[in-house]
């Protein structure tokens, strides 16, 4: 089931399957986020969890039991139940089932909320620990923006700009989009900037970390763009469908990434985990902001 809520300035649309935002609109109904096609990519903005990325033999283990996990884990494809909506906000909820016991072994309560502050979504996580053991986990955000955002503009025509000059270092692509736990010098224009195109994405996701919490999509050649924050996420993903003219990028804060390559990852063992104490809350939060 869908559900909407909007102000003065903005309109979104949020499914209960994955809690995915399905719909960003403008006051003068100007799309921003991708709507998804089978053609490039159908889904439009997936939450990532209880793991994100891909694993070596898509499973993991936890006190030496294997378990399967798909990529970006189980959220997007759950059903959450929609908690209570207001004039501004959404709140959705996932509790630990007999189904994801199955990929996951605790017992959890996951919130989502969408908030509205003028042009700005605050998007929040709640992760609740239920269980009687430390509870281990990666969460992030995989939301595609329409580029271009202007009739008569072009894909190339739109950059990304971070907030401030910084020296990122980018994992190196592999065969296998695993790790390989390397990361290389990633220079930006200007120290701030990544201009677009689809050759960026010939080798899959570009995997960021050492950079900057915000970073702008836009175009000097237009008014219209996207601004997402996320300043307590590790990592930033950008990426579109591999070696195609997708029309959208994708811009995905994480806490952590995928596996490595030829490891089977040990859940209690990876640092870059989440690691929630029984009856523990963790709480983040990022933020996508339109300007017109």
């Amino acid at each position: 089931m869908e559900y909407t809520i909007q102000n003065k300035k903005i309109s979104i649309t949020v499914s209960s399957s994955g809690g995915e935002l399905k719909q960003i609109a403008g006051a003068d109904k100007t799309e921003y986020l991708w709507t998804g096609s089978a053609e490039y990519w159908p889904a439009c903005a997936p939450h990532l969890f209880p793991l994100i990325g891909r694993l070596h033999e898509e499973r993991y283990t936890y006190e030496n039991r294997s378990y399967p996990l798909s990529i970006h884990g189980f959220l997007k494809d759950s059903e959450m139940i929609a908690e209570s909506q207001g004039e501004d906000f959404l709140i959705f909820r996932l509790g630990s089932n007999k189904e994801t016991l199955k990929q996951y072994p605790f017992e959890f309560n996951l919130g989502i909320e969408y908030r509205l502050a003028e042009n700005t979504i605050e998007i929040i996580y709640n992760v609740y620990n239920l269980d009687q053991k430390t509870m281990f986990f990666a969460i992030g955000g995989h939301p595609g923006f329409n580029v271009p955002l202007e009739v008569g503009l072009t894909f190339e025509d739109y950059y990304l700009e971070f907030s401030e000059s910084s020296s990122p270092r980018r994992a190196e692509p592999t065969a296998t989009n695993l790790l390989n736990g390397v990361f290389l010098d990633y220079p930006l224009k200007d120290g701030r900037i990544i201009n677009l195109s689809h050759e960026l994405f010939e080798s899959d996701a570009i995997i960021l970390k050492d950079m900057p919490s915000s970073i702008t999509l836009k175009s000097d050649k237009g008014n219209r763009a996207v601004r997402v924050d996320y300043p307590d996420f590790k990592y930033l993903g950008l990426w579109h469908t591999v070696r195609s003219k997708a029309p959208f990028v994708c811009i995905e804060p994480w806490t952590a990434l995928q596996g490595f390559e030829g490891e089977v990852l040990k859940l209690e063992k990876s640092p870059d985990l989440k690691a929630l104490k029984p009856g523990e809350e963790y709480r983040n939060e990022w933020t996508i902001t339109i300007y017109e």
